[in-house]
């Protein structure tokens, strides 16, 4: 039975499908401000909407990508729990080592669907799902273990999910200098992106109060109430702003916030489910007893909005014609479903050995919510056209049994 309440824990969080920006930021580990172009500038940096003086097209699917990773499991554990029968200790220790205070996940998908650019602007359209959801160690050692404090208190701080999908389409517009600098000084140009936002469907965890309790005199208590908010339908909207400027010939810097004023109103159907279970008093004598009462109700909600957390982006790129490094540091300013609070850093380079094989190695530094991931991209390159992939690791610098989470893409670009 624990085996069974685990299993489905893990699955429930660590499954909670979601969103990227553009599937060839997974080539780089997401250091690809000063590299995206075109269609792609539209949700990089719209500054750079110039750099591509060709007609640039996005076709539906042809660029996607996919990535789900965790905190804590490596496939080599995950494959060890599903195949025992019972787990000893040790084997509990095992799944429990690096949850670091809970087990933590987060999946991401992009999907185009048309893309193009026209002169200095552009249009396009994509569909994204994101989420995200953390689990407390505690609630997984009660689970494995039984009680072995005499009261325990969950949260929404410590126990949530989300998940949010949309459709966008962002008009872009760049290739602006900013006036009145001296043409002997390096230029700074500018853009800007707009997109109206199709909500598809939001879940949120609205509230959590979890509170257990065993002692000799009082029994086993459980008092718990969980609230999820979803909505289904939705409109909203979002901007982007950007600049960058060629300090050298061979060195550039670029700056952006993007999700400015972004929120999605979910205002055609909204449900609140409102989950409780208690136990009162329950000792060992009581075993044949029903020992817990349990409900779920659902009730129509109010209309709502979920914001899209701002996120500021810094970012360098050294350039030459066989190689490219790159460094980008996101930092977000709320905590929401798309953007986080812990700041973090990622590398790219980018290699040319050959005309037609570009090649692309990133890695994205770890923090206190994410594993180091490491990406490799290998592609084909014509004088009109390039299609790619790559796969991401999570937490291990192979793709394999020791990684806690993977991504895959594919990239395929059409110019005349």
């Amino acid at each position: 039975m624990k085996k069974t309440l685990i299993c489905t824990l893990l699955l429930v969080f660590a499954l909670s499908l979601t969103a990227i920006s553009t599937a060839k930021s997974l080539f780089f580990a997401d250091s690809y401000m000063l590299r995206a172009f075109g269609v792609e500038a539209n949700y990089w940096n719209p500054a750079r909407l110039t750099e591509h003086h060709h007609i640039d097209l996005w076709l539906p699917v042809a660029n996607s990508g996919i990535q789900i990773n965790n905190n804590a499991l490596d496939l080599d554990t995950y494959n060890f729990f599903v195949t025992q029968d019972t787990l000893s200790t040790e084997g509990k220790e095992r799944i429990l080592r690096n949850t670091d205070g809970k087990l933590s996940a987060e999946a991401s998908a992009n999907i185009s669907v048309f893309g193009i650019t026209m002169g200095n602007t552009a249009l396009s359209g994509a569909t994204h799902v994101q989420g995200k959801g953390q689990i407390s160690e505690k609630l997984i050692r009660l689970a494995f273990y039984g009680n072995t404090e005499d009261e325990y208190h969950f949260t929404k701080a410590n126990s949530n999910a989300s998940v949010i999908s949309y459709v966008d389409v962002t008009y872009g517009a760049g290739g602006f200098k900013i006036p009145f600098i001296p043409e002997n000084y390096p230029q700074i140009v500018t853009g800007f992106s707009a997109s109206l936002l199709a909500g598809i469907k939001n879940l949120e965890t609205k509230e959590v109060d979890l509170r257990f309790s065993s002692t000799v005199e009082s029994g086993a208590n459980l008092d718990s109430e969980v609230l999820i908010r979803s909505g289904t339908g939705g409109v909203g909207y979002k901007a982007m702003l950007g600049m960058y400027s060629e300090i050298t010939p061979w060195l550039e810097a670029g700056i952006t916030l993007d999700n400015l004023f972004g929120a999605i109103n979910w205002n055609i159907a909204n449900e609140i489910t409102r989950y409780t279970a208690t136990a009162d008093s329950i000792y060992i004598t009581d075993i044949e007893d029903d020992l817990f009462e349990s409900s779920d109700t659902t009730e129509n909600a109010d209309p709502y909005s979920t914001k899209l957390g701002t996120e500021l982006r810094l970012a360098a790129m050294y350039k030459h014609p066989i190689v490219t490094v790159s460094a980008d540091w996101v930092q977000g300013f709320s905590e929401t479903t798309v953007s986080s609070k812990v700041g973090r850093l990622s590398l790219g380079a980018g290699f040319l050995p050959l005309p037609f094989l570009p090649l692309s190695l990133g890695i994205s530094l770890p923090n206190s919510s994410h594993p180091v991931k490491v990406s490799y991209g290998i592609g084909v390159k014509s004088l009109g056209n390039e299609f790619s992939i790559a796969v991401q690791s999570f937490d291990s610098l192979i793709p394999g049994y020791k990684s806690k989470g993977i991504a895959l893409a594919i990239a395929t670009r059409v110019w005349f």
